[in-house]
């Protein structure tokens, strides 16, 4: 049986000004998972997030962390955002302190924790995002890719079970998104459950073990990699694409040039298995 660690049940949010940005969202999110959110901008994934940890609060509906309906009261909440950390698109929004150790140390220092269990977790935190021997550079001389790293850090420390990142490859370069993404396994293989948007399809379809497709404010579709994108239609009406290697697993199939028995590949390593076994191709 499935253990969800995160839920919303009819959440609803309207903005002040009138803007309603969620509609009734129903998501069940299963401890351990690699899940992503996708849709394009204004289609409500920042605000979901937002409502996850409480910095928001549902104009309709809730949110429900580990079977416990969400209460807004300065405790509860204080709780929740030490377990549930978000990682924000820009790390300039997120990073405040002078050097990367007092920045990274802030958060532990505020669970009134002892001197040597705060020095324990910054060690920790920056070693798991390789930003260790960074520790005593000031913030203001980093790159934007170490600034994001540390900022991950910065949630790191509180030692959460789900960490949520908004958009965490935007305005990277390929090697840095490529580091961004093993710490998401790295930390998932440690059991956190790590939650994130994107705009990059073929990031959601190589790397997530479930996706949800959001559409002004609505969940469009939910499933499997596979599932989504194999679904022209809802890549259509969602102005999504089809990741480039499922397309072309479905175009050297459909030619009959690999056997449509083969398993859809996930990666570039697999797709390449497939077009080079023995007895797969014909005549490509």
């Amino acid at each position: 049986m499935s253990e969800y660690i995160l839920e919303t049940r009819n959440l609803s949010y309207k903005y002040q000004d009138g803007t309603k940005a969620l509609n009734n969202i129903n998501v069940k999110i299963e401890k351990g998972k690699k899940v992503s959110f996708v849709g394009v901008n204004g289609s409500g994934k920042s605000t979901v997030f937002l409502n996850f940890n409480g910095i928001l609060k549902p104009t309709k509906g809730s949110v429900i962390y580990k079977g416990n309906e969400v209460k807004y009261n300065q405790k509860s909440l204080l709780e929740l955002r030490k377990n549930i950390g978000i990682v924000f698109q820009d790390p300039e929004n997120q990073l405040f302190s002078a050097s990367v150790y007092q920045e990274v140390s802030f958060g532990a220092m505020n669970l009134k924790l002892s001197e040597t269990e705060v020095r324990r977790r910054v060690d920790a935190a920056l070693m798991d995002v390789g930003m260790y021997e960074y520790k005593d550079k000031a913030v203001h001389f980093l790159s934007y890719g170490q600034k994001k790293r540390v900022a991950i850090a910065d949630i790191l420390v509180m030692n959460p079970e789900i960490i949520v990142f908004d958009e965490p490859t935007s305005s990277l370069d390929p090697k840095h998104s490529k580091q961004i993404v093993k710490i998401f396994d790295d930390l998932n293989q440690k059991g956190i459950t790590v939650i994130l948007s994107t705009h990059d399809v073929e990031l959601a379809y190589a790397w997530s073990d479930y996706i949800i497709v959001l559409k002004d404010g609505e969940i469009a579709r939910e499933g499997t990699p596979q599932e989504i994108f194999s679904d022209d239609k809802l890549i259509h009406e969602c102005y999504l694409e089809k990741p480039f290697i499922l397309e072309v697993f479905e175009k050297l199939r459909s030619s009959g040039k690999i056997d449509s028995s083969s398993a859809v590949p996930r990666n570039k390593q697999e797709l390449f298995e497939i077009i080079n076994s023995k007895g797969e191709i014909n005549n490509c």
